[in-house]
């Protein structure tokens, strides 16, 4: 495996801060001279396994993104920490595109990545390719407790979404004992493109001392756009706005009884797309688009969350409803350009509907193309105009405790989801000087519905048959119903997509997954373990023009993870190192097809895969103030089964035995230093560096596709630095300081080569907070 230079700078610059500090006997000597609360690391409290345990003592490959990190990398959404946690992916750089990786487990479908707000699991809709997981929330991490992302299937305590691992965002709640509040405010500038700020708040108010409390965050975000479309003579097209908050109301009638009620919102809209041609300048940032693509995301989420400790165990019921919209927007000139002289297209055209089955429409003649062709050149330009949504209904009720001294802690529970979305597909015609989409003006339109209920029960059992040593056993009896309905209402005559009656499908399963951990504490500070774990992802249905009957309904997919680590804390708990390798089976997959026509996306099952991995990550302390942090994550993702069979339309761009897997790199990594002196009295200073490494990746299967492209292979790096009271603190920072194009995705199709979707140019700004 060919390792590049950049990502080679990456490991070294974590592994030449590690190897710093085993100065042998002086550090260990350094340590123990030292106060604990000097200069050893935190330990996080999570509750990744559904009851409180610390990162270093919970048996999986699981990190924490605490408050102090999120604010020490002026994080406030996904997009700003996930390169500091190894093995997370997160594609796309709108509200309305943004997919969740976790060691390269990665395809179209449902989620393979579980993502929770709180107790609340939020999935995106499935829309026309029924791709559930090309969408994730982004609510903004402003007042969030932590981060924590779960390596590897979570199926038994977290369901289907999770397969791949989960990610769960954890939020501060109301405290009765005290007032409490936080203002922030941002201020940035970026190279080449348009300035942007946000405020933040927050407040916190006893109503019934010790018993009654509300804790209330807003914010506003302004993010400049930086793409200039070069054809429409517009600059700055992705600027970003977004503006939300929740009020949280936390309720103790005694000490044993707790409810927690959240009500969020968060309204984020794109002004136009974020993608961009690199064969227009290198580093401008230029687009030929014929049309101004807007996005929009509107989500409201509620949850009501019960606990009550019964002495023997603890019951926690949880109840959530969230409505979530959407507005998907992009250019669809280029596709309809590519078919402005199909011959099938025009005869269709020209007949007024597709033909008879079995039969064929007569040709076109000369002067029938003609007449089509100038049809389809009036339809120029065009957009693809999707407005979506989706609203769900999640229940839960577990209850979890231990028996015998702790030396069994068990979890079980039911789970229950209603989840219903659509879509609305319309091709709508765009201003040719403005770029802007008429949705009133439309050349097709198409209805999907999708309707999906889960149900599940599932448990946990934690045993210590000796002090040290932990064994685990876990299952999930699943059980889903998925029906897909849908209906052309305006024939697409360029595309071949004609109106029809209503179609409806339904798909349907159920089965096990299953989880086995061992665990041993070698010493108070070193733990290791061993898995096996199955992940599972729901089938579902297609609702796709034309396509087969053995096509429309694809089934579920699976894999099992095998997995062993350390945990490891060394010099007096200043140094953590933790790794683990792994490797995955993938069966059945779900895969992303291509309809004879290249106009249409659909889902079905072909092929498997095994993935093979290694993630590390290391924090320091070696003197006092002094903070580093290292990742790396080595990905061999490849298919051990062709992706063909008698169902799948065999092109270029199938998948053969030994192909890597698209959009997922064999290496990247990660390194940060981070140094707090004293100034004056409680002043402190700060200064902080952070380093990314993204290996290279390809955008499909084949190297010999037509549209096989190369993208990654990047770093960048940001600056951070400040002054720190008790309460408040003032910080200038720069990111992406050498202005680094960074290709996050490549992609090219007919008669559109070359789409980019980058990091963001250099930015430069200042932030100020204040807690009260």
């Amino acid at each position: 495996m060919k390792v590049q230079l950049r990502g080679l700078r990456a490991a070294a610059m974590g592994a030449s801060a590690l190897t710093s500090l085993v100065a042998g006997h002086a550090f260990a000597q350094q340590a123990a001279s030292t106060p604990a609360d000097n200069g050893t690391i935190e330990e996080v409290v999570v509750t990744a396994l559904k009851r409180s345990t610390t990162v270093q003592t919970t048996p999986i490959s699981i990190s924490a993104v605490t408050e102090k990190s999120l604010q020490a990398i002026g994080a406030s959404g996904i997009q700003d920490y996930f390169r500091t946690v190894p093995n997370l992916q997160v594609d796309g750089n709108s509200p309305t595109s943004r997919r969740l990786t976790l060691r390269g487990v990665r395809s179209a479908g449902e989620a393979t990545v579980g993502l929770y707000y709180d107790e609340t699991p939020l999935t995106g809709p499935a829309g026309t390719t029924a791709d559930a997981s090309s969408t994730s929330a982004d609510v903004n991490l402003f007042d969030a407790a932590r981060v924590e992302v779960l390596r590897g299937p979570q199926g038994t305590l977290y369901g289907s979404g999770s397969m791949g691992g989960t990610l769960r965002v954890i939020l501060n709640k109301p405290d009765s004992s005290r007032y409490a509040g936080a203002v922030e405010a941002q201020g940035t500038i970026q190279k080449d493109g348009a300035p942007g700020y946000s405020v933040k708040g927050m407040v916190n108010v006893p109503l019934i001392q010790d018993k009654l409390a509300a804790r209330l965050v807003l914010y506003k975000a302004e993010q400049g756009g930086y793409i200039d479309d070069i054809t429409l003579n517009k600059k700055d097209i992705n600027g970003q706005h977004s503006n939300g908050g929740r009020l949280m109301l936390g309720f103790t009638p005694t000490d044993k009884l707790t409810f927690t009620a959240t009500g969020l919102f968060q309204k984020t809209t794109l002004d136009g797309q974020n993608s961009w041609y690199p064969a227009l300048g290198a580093k401008s940032y230029s687009t030929n688009a014929r049309v101004i693509a807007p996005t929009s995301d509107n989500l409201r989420m509620y949850n009501v969350t019960g606990k009550w400790d019964l002495g023997f165990a603890t019951l926690t019921g949880t109840s959530s409803y969230y409505k979530w919209t959407l507005l998907r927007n992009s250019d669809y000139s280029p596709t309809l350009s590519a078919s402005r002289a199909n011959a099938t297209s025009c005869r269709n055209y020209i007949a007024g509907g597709a033909p008879a089955a079995g039969t064929t429409n007569p040709a076109c003649t000369s002067a029938q193309m003609a007449q089509y062709t100038a049809y389809a050149d009036s339809r120029i330009p065009g957009a693809l105009y999707q407005p979506m949504g989706l609203t769900s209904w999640n229940h839960e009720l577990r209850l979890n405790g231990s028996l015998f001294d702790s030396k069994v802690d068990w979890t079980g529970g039911v789970y229950y989801e209603d989840r219903s979305d659509y879509i609305e597909s319309r091709v709508a015609k765009a201003d040719a000087a403005t770029g802007v989409i008429n949705p009133n003006d439309l050349t097709a339109w198409r209805h999907v519905g999708t309707d999906t209920k889960q149900t599940a029960f599932f448990g946990e059992v934690a045993y210590k048959p000796i002090e040290k040593l932990t064994l685990t056993a876990g299952v999930r009896r699943f059980n889903y119903d998925k029906t897909v309905s849908g209906q052309v209402l305006i024939s697409n005559f360029i595309t071949q997509s004609y109106v029809g009656p209503p179609a409806q499908v339904d798909a349907s399963a159920s089965g096990w997954v299953s989880k086995f951990n061992v665990s041993y504490q070698v010493t108070s500070d070193v733990m290791v373990y061993a898995l096996a774990a199955k992940g599972f992802r729901p089938g579902g249905a297609n609702n796709v023009p034309g396509l087969a009957s053995a096509l429309l309904a694809y089934g579920p997919d699976s894999l099992w993870n095998y997995e062993a680590g350390v945990k490891s804390q060394w010099f007096d708990r200043r140094l953590t190192l933790n790794a683990a390798a792994y490797q995955i089976d993938w069966s059945n997959m779900q895969i992303s097809a291509t309809s004879a026509n290249g106009a249409f996306s659909y889902l079905t099952n072909a092929g498997t895969a095994k993935i093979k991995g290694l993630e590390i990550e290391a924090t320091a302390r070696p003197v006092t103030g002094l903070t580093l942090n290292a990742t790396a994550a080595f990905v061999d993702a490849k298919l051990t089964q062709k992706q063909a069979n008698s169902d799948v339309l065999i092109t270029g761009s199938t998948g053969l035995i030994g192909d890597k897997f698209p959009n997922v790199a064999d290496f990247s990594g990660s390194a940060s230093a981070e140094y707090t002196w004293p100034l004056k009295g409680e002043l402190n200073g700060l200064i902080r560096a952070d380093y990314a490494y993204v290996g290279e990746s390809a955008s499909q299967f084949r190297p010999t596709y037509v549209y096989y492209e190369k993208q990654g292979d990047y770093g960048y790096a940001n600056l951070r630095a400040g002054v720190e009271g008790p309460d408040w603190g003032a910080y200038l920072f720069v990111n992406n300081i050498t202005n680094e194009v960074g290709l996050m995705s490549v992609t090219s199709a007919l008669n559109n080569p070359k789409q980019a979707v980058s990091i963001n140019p250099r930015t430069a700004g200042f932030s100020v907070r204040k807690r009260f």
